[in-house]
């Protein structure tokens, strides 16, 4: 174990931040879109029968659109807004207290009983509050566990599953919904300019699944984990036991059921405007699929987290005058600088593999193989969430990692009447099932630190033998759920189905 952690060690610090590699991915396509220009490559595609010749980026045009699109690139770049509302509502939440607050009731809360699936629950529809789910339900859930007699590691390692091995299943549309139905949109336009991939359009598969990986992640936990801890890592008087479980104050109990109410009204204010068939939130036949209702869902949830925030933030104090609105929102935009940095050059990236043609020309190609091997379908499909996971283990951002494979993907997989949404919930199932044990994430290290306020000389093989089981087996299992789905012939979201025809 030792020996595979070193070497995944060593290959992901060879990588470059994921800035700099799209940068480095960026000058690659020059160079290979005037190579294969010079050479005269094109392709047929298939769907319009037209030619489609791979333009160089360093002619003169090729020049001078790189020089003069820099800005319109990001700017225009389809996640770039829809991260930023998102964040505006949801921060505004999160920096009040709400988030951790409901976190804390759900857990806390919770019937011994019930206990691990509550926090699988929780963990897993808690990516709604991004680190805050890590840093707050991790201890949280150690602490509840040793309360009731059991081991807090299990409870630590539960958490650390739901948060990061189900990261992609969600009861609520997220901030990644919005980032990953921008980049797909992105990618999907390098074969029909007019496609479109809304942040709802894997709900029905992935709100399905939250019950699906709780279940799962239940019985491994009580039945595989724990009771390996308890043979290997028994609770003894190493363990320390001055850790309090926090207890919620009057004025957070209020505020909660202020916002229960408050959810209530917002809703049934949605439901009175979409309901009249003659609703301008309708399409023209009075049907919601597709409609503007489903494209004003990033506004609708912005309305939403705002709403809940001021009652909660108002309640508890955390906002005493208006001037407190824009600066927790302006809080919450801070903590995505980061990734705006990034949004820059994998906006620069996309924009150049579009214009070359390269993006086509590899569609058309991969696509043209894939139906000449038979190699479709469901094996496809497995083979798909196979090379995500494996990916993913050394490229933990899973916008970094979707940024690269979207634009190569995507457009090979629709060549084959694959939906572009489809694939995108393909990708889910890889890019969070191995989140937890992989060295490369950021939360790795925040997790052993948890566990090891326990037990001290709890090491890193330790930890990744603890969450092996817990991610082999959301992997296998969300794909077999997959499988299921498909064969049922379920949509994944609203008009959404494997095949786009």
């Amino acid at each position: 174990m030792q020996s595979v952690l070193s070497s995944i060690e060593r290959v992901g610090n060879k990588l470059p931040h994921p800035f700099i590699l799209f940068t480095i991915l960026a000058v690659v396509v020059v160079v290979i879109s005037a190579l294969l220009a010079a050479f005269g490559v094109s392709a047929v595609n298939p769907q319009t029968g037209d030619t489609v010749y791979v333009q160089s980026l360093l002619s003169g045009d090729g020049v001078e659109f790189m020089l003069t699109s820099v800005v319109s690139n990001f700017v225009n770049f389809p996640p770039l807004g829809l991260i930023l509302v998102v964040m505006f509502g949801i921060g505004l939440a999160d920096k009040v207290g709400l988030m951790s607050t409901l976190m804390q009731v759900s857990v806390a809360k919770a019937p011994p009983s019930l206990l691990t699936f509550c926090v699988f629950m929780a963990g897993i529809c808690g990516s709604i509050a991004s680190d805050a789910n890590y840093l707050i339900l991790i201890p949280l859930a150690a602490m509840v566990y040793y309360s009731v007699g059991r081991h807090p590691i299990a409870g630590a390692a539960a958490a650390y599953a739901a948060a990061g091995a189900g990261f992609d299943a969600s009861l609520f549309i997220t901030v990644g919904d919005a980032l990953f139905a921008g980049i797909t949109t992105d990618a999907a336009r390098l074969v029909d300019p007019d496609a479109y991939v809304s942040p709802v359009d894997n709900y029905y598969f992935v709100a399905c699944s939250v019950f699906v990986l709780a279940i799962v992640g239940t019985l491994i936990v009580d039945k595989v984990v724990e009771p390996r801890l308890q043979r290997t890592l028994p609770m003894g008087k190493d363990f320390k036991t001055d850790i309090v479980k926090p207890e919620l104050t009057d004025a957070e109990k209020r505020g909660l059921k202020r916002v229960g109410v408050a959810t209530l009204i917002y809703l049934a204010l949605v439901f009175i405007a979409v309901l009249p068939e003659a609703s301008p939130l309708r399409n023209e036949e009075g049907g919601l699929i597709p409609s503007p209702f489903l494209r004003s869902l990033v506004p609708l949830m912005f309305g939403y987290f705002v709403t809940i925030g001021l009652v909660y933030g108002i309640t508890t104090g955390k906002i005493k005058t208006s001037r407190d609105v824009p600066q927790r929102m302006a809080e919450s935009a801070s903590d995505l600088a980061p990734t705006l940095v990034l949004f820059f050059a994998i906006a620069q990236f996309i924009a150049y593999f579009r214009w070359s043609e390269l993006g086509q020309y590899i569609a058309i190609e991969g696509s043209n193989i894939l139906q000449s091997t038979g190699f479709t379908g469901l094996p496809l499909v497995g083979a798909f969430i196979a090379m995500s996971a494996v990916l993913n283990v050394f490229m933990t951002s899973g916008s970094a990692q979707w940024a690269l494979m979207a634009p190569v993907f995507v457009p090979m997989l629709m060549m084959i009447d694959f939906d572009p949404a489809f694939v995108l919930a393909m990708f889910r199932i890889g890019d969070s099932s191995t989140n937890i044990i992989s060295p490369m994430s950021p939360y790795f290290s925040v997790a052993l630190v948890y566990m090891q306020r326990y037990k001290p000389d709890m090491g890193l093989g330790t930890l990744i033998a603890t969450m092996l089981p817990l991610a082999a087996s959301f992997l296998l299992a969300w794909s077999a759920f997959l499988m299921f789905w498909l064969a049922m012939g379920w949509p994944i979201g609203p008009g959404v189905y494997m095949m786009a025809n």
